[in-house]
């Protein structure tokens, strides 16, 4: 880790204490609610500059679960509608939330997450750009890809099971449901069409979802995914394994 992130995380400490407080405080009750179960959880906390994390998006849930996985704080965007209150805008902030236009991911977001990965952060986007209609996997939007290589910083994709289940855009308040989060292996999109990569994520995503759903015992319908293990060619600095450290 280079000096100007050290400096930046240190500057940060006080948020980090308050995020690591409220990381415990949702621990309990959304184990009891979801009983999520976390695989392949990485230590991010270890790598060398800003980190991408992509995953699917099922439900509000989605930034909680990926929260509770990872010991290092995470930023993440959010819609600027959230931050209208008062005091709900400063605990979204102060939880790394973003703001960033309705079903859009306009310049200002575009700026911020470009700031946040150059300052070595680990920033959390949905490649699908809102959450899904009916628990299937949505194209990933190439955008993503595109910032990771503009920044030269690697993608970790993550996949979320049952948390549509749990709490889909039709429901005002979740309900009890089996949830489960997987995390890949990061890839590096430099040197490589951002659609190519897009295609990757969302296979790889699909993949480890069908994963979650052997493994928790799933009764649903399959992912809309043309998953065939498509792999994409390594790129210099790439993990090529399932380690935990990056």
């Amino acid at each position: 880790m280079n000096g100007t992130n050290q400096a930046g995380r240190a500057e940060d400490e006080p948020r980090q204490g308050f995020y690591r407080f409220c990381r415990r405080l949702v621990w309990a009750p959304t184990k009891m609610l979801t009983g999520v179960q976390f695989c392949r959880v990485p230590d991010i906390g270890r790598r060398r500059g800003g980190l991408l994390v992509a995953a699917n998006h099922q439900s509000f849930l989605d930034p909680v679960l990926v929260g509770m996985a990872l010991e290092e704080p995470i930023c993440y965007l959010a819609r600027s509608s959230l931050f209208g209150p008062p005091g709900f805008g400063r605990l979204i902030r102060a939880l790394g939330g973003h703001p960033i236009a309705r079903g859009a991911v306009d310049s200002r977001g575009i700026r911020t997450v470009l700031r946040l990965l150059g300052e070595g952060r680990a920033v959390l986007l949905f490649p699908e750009g809102t959450r899904t209609h009916d628990g299937t996997l949505g194209r990933f939007k190439p955008g993503v890809a595109a910032l990771a290589a503009r920044c030269e910083v690697p993608i970790l994709p993550v996949a979320i099971e049952g948390a549509f289940d749990c709490w889909p855009r039709t429901r005002a308040l979740p309900r009890p449901a089996r949830v489960g989060v997987m995390f890949g292996r990061p890839v590096r999109a430099e040197d490589r069409p951002a659609e190519d990569v897009a295609r990757w994520l969302r296979d790889e995503i699909g993949q480890m979802q069908a994963l979650l759903r052997e493994r928790l015992r799933f009764d649903r319908r399959p992912t809309k995914s043309n998953s065939r293990g498509r792999p994409l060619p390594a790129a210099p600095g790439t993990h090529g394994g399932e380690g935990r450290q990056l």
